[in-house]
């Protein structure tokens, strides 16, 4: 049967609790000093809390964590001394393994948005502990819980255990208290991931595998778990996904369809679905084994269509049926903080918690646009959309990158060349303006010389003028004499 995890790889299984072992103080993970047996520890927050609970003195219960420590301690005991420095017990080589991958770093972000408030968000460098990172962060942006100072890089499990444990034990009152002795035991499971099941019939629905346990972690948190791996009523797959209820039982269809067709539905060697779409050549077999192989062959085209576990359907499902707020997320084997935003427009976010992002301060958010995240932007923590100092950052290929260098050297020349066209023109402008005004200066100046020079011009005397007149009045038929002859002559001719 096949199991679906919150983790893409999972590494070697570690020995109950033994992984919550710290190496010897002063020495390295990996050192010779390290096939010492671990000294029990008596502090841990995940025994004490349900131990304070119960009123029960510690030397009646012991703890788990030091039974675990006692009985490796016996079994390396018992080795022989060349056996241990020539080949390090499975404990003591997990217990190293697990103190140096149980720290995770810390970013500071903005939260509230465009406030004045920092919080420290956990960030995940490897691949199993997305459950609870997920399950602090969301604790962190809610409020429930801080981390301190905020000046911190790093933090261990046991210091997040610690919070959660000192929150759950605050928070649960009266009939709760029962379950949270076992809610806590699972804390540390969740460092290697969480097997659960998604139902195809609700965006809230799953399904405990194995021991379970851990799904009770975040229900008495208070923290629903949704996915968006649904299917489209209308669509031809729908009823048969809802036959086999969960992701498990389709695979299990799948297996049982292609044993009835003699392996034409599943490649037997590696366990890879077929990717022909052929019709299935079946022998005798009934109505019941036939609508077995046909809802097979459903569910395969469904699986194969939608790889990254979210459907256009479920998408628009959550956009619309979700109150605002923080969930986490199932997706690709994953869970993430999903933030779900008043806004129409931009409705759902989740939490960039790549370790590879931990020093840039702008990326923050990732928008939720489609099921391949083809579409998606980075925002910060104010939601307004990043420009990474060098470029380039994950999720983008470098050619992307340097089309989009490229775009903005150009758009910053086009913007230089219409900038100095601008002031060429202005220059010329007013070189124009000033032109004019000193032709308008020179006219003003030739005019006022002009006047100047008439008036300087000698007018006739009153004598000259008066004699002049009596000469006119003396001969008064001296024109008119002189001109009719003329008038005359013309006449004749």
């Amino acid at each position: 049967m096949t199991t679906m995890t919150t983790m893409d790889t999972t590494p070697e299984s570690l020995p109950p609790y033994e992984h919550q072992a710290n190496p010897p103080a002063g020495e390295a993970p990996g050192s010779s000093a390290s096939t010492t047996s671990p000294q029990p520890r008596t502090t841990s927050p995940i025994v004490s809390a349900p131990t304070t609970l119960e009123a029960k003195p510690a030397t009646e219960t012991p703890s788990v964590i030091d039974a675990a420590a006692n009985a490796s301690s016996k079994d390396e005991a018992r080795q022989p001394p060349q056996e241990i420095s020539q080949r390090p017990s499975h404990s003591t080589a997990a217990i190293a393994r697990a103190s140096r991958d149980a720290v995770w770093y810390l970013k500071p972000i903005t939260w509230p948005p465009r406030s004045d408030k920092t919080v420290l968000i956990i960030m995940q460098s490897r691949n199993g502990p997305c459950s609870l990172i997920c399950l602090c962060n969301v604790l962190i942006l809610r409020g429930d819980i801080e981390i301190r100072p905020l000046n911190r890089t790093s933090v261990s499990y046991e210091y997040l255990a610690s919070l959660v444990a000192d929150y759950l034990v605050t928070k649960m009152t009266g009939n709760e208290m029962e379950g949270l002795s076992a809610a806590l035991s699972k804390l540390p499971s969740m460092q290697e991931g969480m097997d659960i099941n998604s139902v195809w019939s609700n965006h809230t629905s799953f399904k405990q595998l194995g021991e379970g346990g851990e799904l009770k972690v975040f229900e008495l948190c208070g923290i629903s778990l949704v996915h968006g791996w649904l299917a489209d009523p209308d669509s031809s797959e729908y009823e048969a996904l809802l036959r086999a209820e969960d992701y498990d039982a389709a695979m299990t269809a799948i297996v049982a369809a292609d044993h009835l067709t003699n392996g034409q539905l599943v490649e037997s060697d590696t366990g890879a679905i077929r990717q022909n779409e052929g019709p299935v050549s079946t022998p005798e077999l009934t109505d019941e084994q036939k609508q077995v192989i046909h809802d097979a062959v459903l569910i395969r085209q469904f699986l194969d269509a939608n790889s990254s576990q979210l459907t256009y359907y479920g998408l628009f499902h959550l956009s619309s049926t979700l109150s605002p707020g923080l969930y986490a997320f199932f997706r690709n084997s994953h869970l993430s903080v999903l933030l779900k935003t008043p806004y129409p427009d931009q409705p759902l976010y989740t939490l960039v918690t790549d370790s590879t992002f931990a020093n840039e301060p702008v990326v923050v958010w990732e928008s939720l646009e489609d099921v391949d995240g083809a579409a998606s932007n980075f925002v910060d923590s104010n939601f307004m959309r990043s420009t990474t100092a060098g470029g380039d950052y994950s999720g983008e290929t470098a050619e992307t990158a340097l089309r989009e260098a490229e775009r903005a050297i150009q758009n910053l020349s086009m913007n230089d060349d219409l900038a100095l066209a601008r002031q060429l023109q202005a220059e010329e402008e007013q070189l124009a303006k000033e032109a004019a005004r000193r032709r308008e200066q020179r006219r003003k100046q030739e005019n006022a010389a002009g006047s100047e020079s008439r008036s300087s011009v000698p007018q006739p005397s009153a004598g000259s003028s008066a004699r002049q007149s009596n000469r006119q009045n003396q001969e008064p038929g001296s024109h008119k004499v002189e001109k009719k002859p003329s008038k005359e002559q013309c006449i004749l001719m």
